[in-house]
């Protein structure tokens, strides 16, 4: 049934209860759920777990290339793994970026890929299909974690991004774009795999707002978005955006750039999302993860309820613990949480009261 009520509310049509998405990384509850072993077997564990949770969608991205993979061929050997985060799926960083000044930064070449189109689109494909194959229960959609400005970020980190964006905005257009055009490549690719959804994934946005001036992303940013978009858009692929932080003061313009739906964080304000959009496009998230770590299960239950009420009548909203859900998460605010969205989860009516 996943399967199918995710596709469903990703086109807005009603479903017999609210569907849910989660970024699942707890390896205890991965454990119980699933009844294996996850450490040897870690994506199955986890296919088997979302598929005891009834969930419908999976978080998928995959890209030609990493900055990752860059940083390495310049030198960076040192990488850490943040296993506080989840013992089973650790968060991967490197320590220092390598990048020693802003000309650097400026003057680099991304590099080109030598793989052709129908390459590409075999290797998606190839990929995708692994995945789907594995969340044979779930809406596994395309999806790609740097979109435009999350290259730069990748490859040299914030703090280097931002000096070489104030210190030539024309030679920085220049840097981005080339980054953009592999974007231009995949999307194209990715448009020609037969999926159904896609996730556009771009941090361009904080807590407290956006990180640049809406007005610079409408100048660099917002125009690729289309772009990029538009490929997939032209083949029936809904598009959902998302980004880190309170992206209130962008959202009008991501729906403007051809966005299906958005992915929000707590920070965001889903009421006005809800009330504005709530018929037209897809919202997914919202959920505090602060409050499934640090409060109590009555506290829980309470959050589940608020984001019901707010969009739990739009016909393509999805409860989503934005984020992940790692492994300080306590096991009982878990079984809480999965249990509220069980409790409130069933469609309310449009005219129902709270």
């Amino acid at each position: 049934m996943g399967y199918e009520r995710g596709l469903s509310a990703i086109y807005l049509e009603e479903t017999d209860r609210i569907p849910q998405v989660e970024y699942m990384y707890h390896t205890e509850f991965i454990r119980r759920l699933s009844g294996m072993d996850p450490f040897a077997a870690p994506k199955e564990a986890q296919a088997r777990a979302y598929e005891k949770l009834d969930l419908d969608l999976v978080f998928y991205t995959l890209q030609s290339w990493e900055p990752r993979d860059d940083a390495r061929e310049r030198g960076v050997s040192r990488f850490t793994e943040g296993e506080d985060w989840s013992s089973l799926f650790p968060t991967v960083w490197r320590e220092t970026f390598p990048v020693s000044s802003v000309e650097e930064v400026l003057s680099y070449q991304s590099p080109r890929s030598d793989r052709s189109l129908d390459e590409l689109v075999e290797y998606f494909s190839q990929r995708h299909e692994e995945e789907q194959r594995l969340f044979r229960a779930q809406l596994v959609p395309g999806g790609y974690y740097c979109t435009a400005f999350m290259w730069p970020v990748n490859a040299f980190g914030l703090e280097w991004t931002l000096r070489a964006a104030s210190a030539s905005p024309s030679r920085f257009e220049a840097m981005l774009n080339r980054f953009c055009e592999i974007s231009m490549r995949d999307f194209e690719a990715w448009s020609r795999c037969g999926i159904e959804a896609f996730i556009s994934h771009d941090d361009i946005c904080m807590t407290e707002g956006p990180i640049m001036n809406p007005a610079w992303y409408r100048r660099y940013v917002f125009p690729w978005y289309r772009r990029l978009w538009t490929p997939l858009r032209n083949r029936g692929i809904k598009v959902l955006f998302c980004s880190d932080g309170n992206i209130d003061m962008v959202v009008d313009d991501v729906f403007e750039a051809g966005a299906d739906g958005v992915i929000v964080e707590p920070s965001t304000d889903m009421r006005h999302i809800a009330e504005r959009y709530g018929d037209s496009k897809v919202i997914v998230g919202n959920v505090d993860l602060r409050t499934l770590t640090f409060k109590g299960e009555t506290e829980v239950a309470e959050e589940v309820r608020r984001c019901v009420q707010t969009a739990g009548h739009c016909p393509g909203y999805f409860i989503n613990v934005t984020g992940s859900i790692p492994d300080n998460v306590p096991i009982g605010n878990l079984e809480a949480y999965f249990g509220a969205c069980r409790k409130y989860g069933k469609r309310p009516r449009r005219d129902a009261g709270s």
